[in-house]
């Protein structure tokens, strides 16, 4: 029997795509994505404003159909998916309790640390992405201040105090690839940050 106590980002893309009719017709990705965001505003959206953040979503998207590439097909073009059978029979059995889930806010909701939602903006970062797949990517410096969030010029304490910041946060998410992409940023450029 299916068993679950919290809802992931993924879930949120059969949700979606069954509450959009997304079965035996193809619905657009941006369709999905505006669904993800009116049933969970707080998850899928920007921390100050009231907007959809398409990387968020983008990743829920990438990650549910890398976990069950059988359970949804898309259009030659990328643009559109919906649900396959095997697609459909899956959330029919998961959708009673994905529902109450939903109506239970402190199960339905995430960690919402505004340093949760920077972790998951590094994790489709292309440099995060090429160090993970084993590659040494070659570090620029406005790129790095970029996924620190600061600039290239901010001083070596400020980018030091993100990193530190960050890679806490990492290993209390239980992302050690984060943490990893963090520390070899830190011994590939010592310099950013205040050392030799």
């Amino acid at each position: 029997m299916f068993m679950k106590t919290k809802i992931s980002n993924t879930d949120f893309i059969p949700i979606s795509l069954t509450e959009l009719e997304g079965v035996g017709r193809f619905i657009d990705v941006e369709d999905i994505f505006i669904k993800c965001y009116e049933l969970s505003p707080e998850r899928f959206g920007w921390r100050k404003y009231k907007y959809p953040n398409y990387k968020i979503l983008h990743k829920a998207l990438t990650d549910f159909e890398e976990k069950y590439p059988t359970f949804i097909i898309k259009t030659p073009d990328g643009l559109s998916r919906q649900l396959t059978a095997e697609g459909v029979e899956w959330i029919k059995e998961r959708l009673p309790i994905i529902r109450i889930l939903l109506e239970t806010p402190e199960l339905a909701a995430p960690r919402r640390r505004p340093n949760q939602r920077i972790l998951n903006e590094i994790a489709v970062n292309i440099l995060f992405n090429d160090f993970s797949t084993g590659k040494n990517p070659e570090l620029n410096k406005f790129e790095v201040a970029d996924i620190l969030l600061c600039s290239p010029d901010s001083s070596p304490e400020l980018w030091n105090e993100r990193l530190i910041s960050y890679k806490s946060t990492a290993e209390d998410s239980n992302r050690p690839d984060l943490v990893n992409f963090l520390n070899y940023i830190l011994d590939k450029k010592p310099e950013w940050f205040g050392g030799t």
